[in-house]
Protein backbone atom coordinates (compact mmCIF):
# COMPACT_ATOMS: atom_id res chain seq x y z
CA UNK A 1 0.00 0.00 0.00
CA UNK A 2 1.26 3.46 -0.90
CA UNK A 3 1.57 5.91 1.95
CA UNK A 4 2.13 9.63 1.42
CA UNK A 5 5.83 8.99 2.02
CA UNK A 6 6.01 6.37 -0.76
CA UNK A 7 3.84 8.16 -3.33
CA UNK A 8 5.83 9.23 -6.36
CA UNK A 9 6.39 12.99 -6.50
CA UNK A 10 4.55 15.17 -9.01
CA UNK A 11 7.77 15.45 -11.00
CA UNK A 12 8.24 11.68 -11.06
CA UNK A 13 4.63 11.10 -12.14
CA UNK A 14 5.06 13.60 -14.99
CA UNK A 15 8.38 12.04 -15.95
CA UNK A 16 6.69 8.61 -16.17
CA UNK A 17 3.96 10.07 -18.37
CA UNK A 18 6.51 11.62 -20.72
CA UNK A 19 8.36 8.33 -21.02
CA UNK A 20 5.17 6.34 -21.58
CA UNK A 21 3.33 8.65 -23.97
CA UNK A 22 5.60 11.32 -25.42
CA UNK A 23 8.89 9.71 -26.53
CA UNK A 24 8.78 8.62 -30.18
CA UNK A 25 11.59 7.03 -32.18
CA UNK A 26 11.95 7.32 -35.95
CA UNK A 27 12.96 9.99 -38.46
CA UNK A 28 11.61 13.42 -37.58
CA UNK A 29 12.06 17.04 -38.60
CA UNK A 30 11.68 19.29 -35.56
CA UNK A 31 10.03 22.74 -35.56
CA UNK A 32 13.57 24.16 -35.59
CA UNK A 33 14.19 22.39 -38.90
CA UNK A 34 16.72 20.03 -37.29
CA UNK A 35 16.47 16.32 -37.98
CA UNK A 36 16.27 13.87 -35.09
CA UNK A 37 15.65 10.20 -34.48
CA UNK A 38 13.89 11.16 -31.22
CA UNK A 39 10.71 13.21 -31.03
CA UNK A 40 9.22 14.17 -27.68
CA UNK A 41 5.58 15.02 -28.25
CA UNK A 42 4.77 16.83 -25.01
CA UNK A 43 1.21 17.35 -26.30
CA UNK A 44 0.71 13.62 -25.75
CA UNK A 45 0.81 14.40 -22.02
CA UNK A 46 -0.25 18.08 -21.95
CA UNK A 47 -3.58 17.10 -23.51
CA UNK A 48 -4.28 14.59 -20.70
CA UNK A 49 -5.83 16.19 -17.62
CA UNK A 50 -3.78 14.34 -15.00
CA UNK A 51 -0.47 15.30 -16.57
CA UNK A 52 -1.57 18.79 -17.56
CA UNK A 53 -2.37 19.52 -13.92
CA UNK A 54 1.15 18.38 -12.96
CA UNK A 55 2.71 20.56 -15.66
CA UNK A 56 0.80 23.59 -14.43
CA UNK A 57 1.71 23.03 -10.79
CA UNK A 58 5.39 22.31 -11.46
CA UNK A 59 5.87 25.26 -13.80
CA UNK A 60 3.98 27.63 -11.49
CA UNK A 61 6.37 26.64 -8.67
CA UNK A 62 9.19 28.00 -10.84
CA UNK A 63 7.36 31.00 -12.31
CA UNK A 64 5.76 32.41 -9.15
CA UNK A 65 9.01 33.52 -7.44
CA UNK A 66 9.90 35.54 -10.56
CA UNK A 67 6.86 37.80 -10.07
CA UNK A 68 4.96 37.02 -13.27
CA UNK A 69 1.83 39.06 -13.87
CA UNK A 70 0.82 36.87 -16.83
CA UNK A 71 1.89 33.71 -18.60
CA UNK A 72 1.97 33.36 -22.37
CA UNK A 73 3.18 31.22 -25.20
CA UNK A 74 3.02 30.56 -28.91
CA UNK A 75 -0.05 28.72 -30.11
CA UNK A 76 -0.44 25.60 -30.38
CA UNK A 77 2.04 23.72 -28.23
CA UNK A 78 1.95 26.26 -25.41
CA UNK A 79 -1.85 26.67 -25.29
CA UNK A 80 -2.68 23.93 -22.76
CA UNK A 81 0.42 24.77 -20.72
CA UNK A 82 -0.53 28.45 -20.50
CA UNK A 83 -3.99 27.44 -19.29
CA UNK A 84 -2.60 24.97 -16.74
CA UNK A 85 -0.19 27.51 -15.25
CA UNK A 86 -2.86 30.20 -14.93
CA UNK A 87 -5.16 27.69 -13.20
CA UNK A 88 -2.34 26.58 -10.84
CA UNK A 89 -1.81 30.25 -9.97
CA UNK A 90 -5.54 30.76 -9.36
CA UNK A 91 -5.59 27.68 -7.10
CA UNK A 92 -3.08 29.57 -4.94
CA UNK A 93 -5.11 32.78 -5.00
CA UNK A 94 -2.92 34.54 -7.58
CA UNK A 95 -4.41 36.24 -10.65
CA UNK A 96 -1.89 35.44 -13.39
CA UNK A 97 -3.85 35.64 -16.66
CA UNK A 98 -3.17 33.67 -19.80
CA UNK A 99 -1.85 35.15 -23.04
CA UNK A 100 -1.99 33.21 -26.30
CA UNK A 101 0.38 34.42 -29.01
CA UNK A 102 -0.70 33.86 -32.59
CA UNK A 103 1.90 33.02 -35.22
CA UNK A 104 0.67 36.09 -37.13
CA UNK A 105 -1.82 38.87 -36.47
CA UNK A 106 -5.50 38.23 -37.07
CA UNK A 107 -6.83 39.51 -40.37
CA UNK A 108 -10.23 40.33 -38.85
CA UNK A 109 -11.80 41.65 -35.66
CA UNK A 110 -9.27 43.36 -33.41
CA UNK A 111 -6.30 42.18 -35.47
CA UNK A 112 -4.48 41.13 -32.32
CA UNK A 113 -1.42 38.96 -32.28
CA UNK A 114 -1.49 38.49 -28.50
CA UNK A 115 -4.85 37.36 -27.15
CA UNK A 116 -5.74 37.93 -23.52
CA UNK A 117 -5.61 40.80 -21.04
CA UNK A 118 -2.22 42.12 -22.15
CA UNK A 119 -1.29 45.57 -20.82
CA UNK A 120 1.81 47.65 -21.35
CA UNK A 121 4.47 47.01 -18.72
CA UNK A 122 3.10 43.58 -17.79
CA UNK A 123 5.71 41.09 -16.53
CA UNK A 124 5.20 37.90 -18.57
CA UNK A 125 6.58 34.38 -18.21
CA UNK A 126 6.77 32.64 -21.58
CA UNK A 127 6.08 28.90 -21.56
CA UNK A 128 6.99 26.27 -24.09
CA UNK A 129 6.38 22.55 -24.45
CA UNK A 130 9.77 21.63 -25.94
CA UNK A 131 12.73 24.00 -26.26
CA UNK A 132 15.16 23.05 -29.01
CA UNK A 133 16.73 26.17 -30.51
CA UNK A 134 14.26 28.46 -28.73
CA UNK A 135 12.69 29.88 -31.87
CA UNK A 136 9.05 29.39 -30.85
CA UNK A 137 9.52 30.94 -27.42
CA UNK A 138 11.47 33.81 -28.95
CA UNK A 139 8.65 34.44 -31.44
CA UNK A 140 6.14 34.57 -28.57
CA UNK A 141 8.42 36.77 -26.47
CA UNK A 142 9.02 39.21 -29.31
CA UNK A 143 5.25 39.58 -29.85
CA UNK A 144 4.73 40.18 -26.12
CA UNK A 145 7.51 42.79 -26.11
CA UNK A 146 5.97 44.47 -29.18
CA UNK A 147 2.75 44.83 -27.15
CA UNK A 148 4.67 46.54 -24.34
CA UNK A 149 5.24 43.53 -22.10
CA UNK A 150 8.43 42.56 -20.30
CA UNK A 151 9.62 38.97 -20.59
CA UNK A 152 10.82 37.77 -17.18
CA UNK A 153 11.83 34.30 -18.36
CA UNK A 154 11.14 31.26 -20.48
CA UNK A 155 9.94 28.04 -18.87
CA UNK A 156 9.74 24.75 -20.77
CA UNK A 157 8.54 21.27 -20.00
CA UNK A 158 11.51 19.79 -21.87
CA UNK A 159 14.88 21.19 -22.98
CA UNK A 160 16.58 19.33 -25.84
CA UNK A 161 19.86 21.20 -25.13
CA UNK A 162 20.17 22.34 -28.74
CA UNK A 163 20.72 26.07 -28.31
CA UNK A 164 17.64 27.44 -26.53
CA UNK A 165 19.38 28.22 -23.25
CA UNK A 166 22.14 30.11 -25.07
CA UNK A 167 19.59 32.11 -27.09
CA UNK A 168 17.66 33.09 -23.99
CA UNK A 169 20.82 33.95 -22.05
CA UNK A 170 21.89 36.25 -24.90
CA UNK A 171 18.52 38.01 -24.62
CA UNK A 172 18.95 38.32 -20.83
CA UNK A 173 16.05 35.99 -20.08
CA UNK A 174 16.01 33.39 -17.32
CA UNK A 175 15.46 29.87 -18.68
CA UNK A 176 14.27 26.84 -16.76
CA UNK A 177 12.94 23.48 -17.83
CA UNK A 178 11.31 20.69 -15.90
CA UNK A 179 13.21 17.99 -17.81
CA UNK A 180 16.01 17.40 -20.28
CA UNK A 181 16.28 14.48 -22.69
CA UNK A 182 18.56 12.62 -20.28
CA UNK A 183 15.95 12.98 -17.49
CA UNK A 184 13.54 10.90 -19.56
CA UNK A 185 16.12 8.33 -20.60
CA UNK A 186 16.83 9.63 -24.09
Amino acid sequence: MNTPETQPSARERLRSGLIQFAVKRGDFVLASGQKSNIYVDVRAVSLRGTYLRLIGELLWERIRPAGAQAVGGLTLGADPIVAAVTIAAADQGVDCPALIVRKSSKEHGTGRRVEGPMVSGMRVAVVEDVATTGGSAQTAADAIIACGGTVIGVYAVLDRHAGASELFAARGWRFESLFSLSDIGV
